[in-house]
């Protein structure tokens, strides 16, 4: 009877181990893969509308730069007479996305253009019948484009952007930069997104690869109309059929400042592989675990049986009067000593169950240290890169973005701020001295003049921005005009006692030109930067090595 009873056993365990452990752990492990599948569509439902936001916001900080590029040559363009055959390819080297510039009167007739192959070509060109002409001549306005193919330079496809410029306060022209689709902003280093970018007509300016849109094709009339309509429905957010091969994905879309529309795409099989895999790491965990309870059972099952032999020997002995067998217990005796083995080893788990949960709990210790550790390096290392992103490589001052941060610092402070103190400094001939002398030479004259500058000012409480090539900017907030005078005056002092020699110069050494300004709120602050500029050339005219306010 005893195989009998041992395959009993047998399939009452293998019953029990299907009914209490593979049938729950599936339907639980079912669920875990749904619910974290779900929680992925989420996810990318979530990180696709950021994307589309960041994005979004890089085109427009990239579109502002090169507004702002713009602005600052048609400034220029309205104090003096400019070279245009030197300042736009000047232009075009310092913003290598721009295809083609060109400069117009206020009539529309081209008067300069960059590179040097279209200036042959452009230069008379009338444009006034072009809305990048019309557009800023009649509102006064910045204008950007829609997408549209070259007519004039070339029949390239193209987004523009142009700017109004003035003279004396006459419309004087614009100044016109032509762009690339492709390298209107950076599609590279999203990963497994796609981006399509559209104009205010709902045309195509520029889609990735994996999209298959064409440029100028209107968005509605494709393959990609499902994503328009479910933006324009302001319904939630779900994966619609928009790929060419029929596949579905997740869509949102963020507006620009200049009117068009940015979608970044994600296939909805970005959350479909991650959850398979996990389906099938699960299976075969739950598989190992069902062979690892059957194979113990196994040994299990040997073990009783033993122990069953054992008391029925010693049954049948007392049931038939005869001697217990040697080594067998008499009376009521404990587990048999087949069993004994099974003790011990349960103790020896037991032990070395709490040696190692004991390790574990030191190993789990040291690992947070660890990533406290990691934690607060990465504090730092993103402290420093902040530091480095707001601060110019070559002198050690603040660039612009840098300088905006310290603006925005001191606009916090409101009423409490008091006046603002600007001043303009530009290294005089330092063209000249960077010829003579040589860039490296030009460089270490640019540091020198920022320590000079510092030397004078207070550490942490003032700025000192690189406003571009030989021009700086220090802003000192708190002090007054006679105290502001004397910085200045202690600047041009400091930089002329380091006696760096400057053949060029009409002193013989380095030496700058300094303009000061008082602005008294952050709101003054773009006048008082104008004022100190004008302040500049007249210290420029009346022979360098001096200031003026």
């Amino acid at each position: 009877m005893q195989p009998a009873v041992r395959r009993g056993l047998y399939r009452q365990f293998l019953g029990l181990l299907v009914m209490a452990v593979v049938l729950p752990s599936l339907a639980f492990g079912a669920a875990m893969v749904l619910a974290r599948y779900r929680a992925e569509l989420d996810e990318i439902d979530a990180r696709t509308a950021a994307s589309a936001h960041v994005l979004a916001h890089e085109l427009d900080e990239s579109l502002a730069a090169l507004q702002a590029s713009l602005h600052v040559l048609a400034a220029a363009g309205a104090r003096h007479r400019l070279d245009w055959s030197v300042e736009l390819p000047e232009l075009q080297r310092r913003y290598p996305p721009i295809l083609t510039l060109i400069a117009t009167d206020a009539r529309g007739r081209v008067i300069g253009a960059a590179p040097a192959a279209a200036a042959a070509r452009a230069v008379g060109l009338d444009v006034s019948d072009r809305d990048y002409f019309r557009q800023p001549a009649r509102s006064g306005r910045d204008y950007i484009s829609d997408a549209f193919v070259g007519r004039g330079l070339g029949s390239d496809p193209l987004v523009v952007v142009s700017v109004p410029r003035y003279r004396d306060g006459a419309f004087a022209g614009v100044i016109e930069a032509s762009l690339a689709p492709a390298h209107v902003y950076d599609e590279n280093g999203h990963g497994d997104y796609e981006t399509v970018l559209l104009d205010r007509a709902g045309r195509v300016i520029h889609a990735s690869g994996g999209i298959g849109l064409k440029f100028m094709q209107r968005a509605a009339d494709t393959g990609f109309a499902p994503a328009l309509a479910q933006r324009d429905a302001g319904a939630a957010r779900r994966a619609v059929p928009v790929m060419p091969d029929g596949g579905h994905a997740f869509v949102a879309a963020a507006r620009t400042r200049g009117g068009w529309t940015l979608y970044a795409v994600a296939p909805r099989e970005l959350a479909a592989r991650p959850a398979l895999e996990r389906a099938m790491s699960m299976i075969q965990l739950l598989l190992l675990a069902v062979l690892g309870a059957a194979l113990a059972f196994v040994w299990y099952a040997r073990m009783l049986a033993r122990a069953s032999s054992l008391l029925l020997q010693r049954l049948r002995a007392l049931a038939s009067g005869a001697e217990p067998a040697l080594g067998l217990p008499a009376g009521d005796v404990p587990m048999p000593e087949e069993l004994q083995p099974v003790l011990a080893a349960i103790v020896d788990l037991s032990t070395r169950l709490d040696h190692a949960h004991a390790e574990l709990r030191q190993s789990l210790a040291e690992r947070e240290h660890d990533v406290a550790q990691r934690t607060e390096q990465l504090r730092a290392a993103l402290r420093e890169l902040d530091r480095v992103a707001c601060t110019d490589p070559l002198t050690g001052a603040l660039n612009r973005r840098g300088r905006d941060e310290f603006v925005q610092a001191l606009a916090a402070q409101g009423a409490r701020l008091g006046s603002v103190a600007v001043l303009l400094l530009d290294v005089d001939h330092f063209k000249a001295y960077n010829d003579r002398y040589g860039h490296r030479a030009g460089d270490e004259a640019l540091r020198t003049a920022v320590a000079a500058i510092r030397a004078e000012v207070r550490e942490g409480d003032d700025a000192v921005v690189r406003a571009g090539g030989e021009e700086f900017c220090v802003l000192i907030p708190g002090v007054g005009r006679a105290r502001v005078l004397n910085i200045a005056r202690a600047i041009l002092l400091g930089l002329y006692r380091r006696d760096i020699e400057h053949r060029d110069s009409e002193h013989g050494r380095l030496t700058c030109s300094i303009g000061v300004a008082m602005a008294y709120s952050v709101d003054e602050l773009d006048a008082a930067m104008d004022r100190a500029d004008e302040a500049l050339y007249r210290a420029k005219r009346r022979g360098r090595n001096g200031f003026c306010s």
